[in-house]
């Protein structure tokens, strides 16, 4: 067995658990903004919450495949409206939470 089937391997073990994690996490970050006023993130206002709020790295790429899957599961919806991004300062298209899932996140 060589090293990157070793690696395959230990990867596929941890199973969706770590993908998961990190989908949560975006999510409540999502939350947490629009629960203090923010109406929207971009990606990298998510990929900076993130680094704030867990003191570590998270590559945009991996903020970018979680939004997507969490948009896909109906838990964010993209704005069909471009706003500036607070950290670029390019035009974006945010993602906010579903209100029905914001709505259900509130009676914990």
């Amino acid at each position: 067995m060589n090293t990157h089937q070793t690696s395959a391997q230990a990867f596929s073990s941890l199973g969706n658990m770590v993908l998961k994690t990190e989908a949560d996490k975006i999510l409540d970050i999502c939350l947490a903004a629009q629960r203090n006023g923010k109406d929207d993130l971009s990606g990298r206002e998510i990929q900076a919450r993130y680094e704030l709020q867990y003191g570590k790295r998270i590559d945009s790429g991996t903020v970018s495949a979680r939004v997507n899957a969490l948009i896909l599961a109906k838990r964010l919806s993209r704005s069909p409206m471009a706003r500036i991004c607070s950290v670029t300062g390019r035009d974006i298209y945010p993602v906010r939470v579903l209100a029905t899932q914001g709505s259900l996140s509130h009676e914990f």
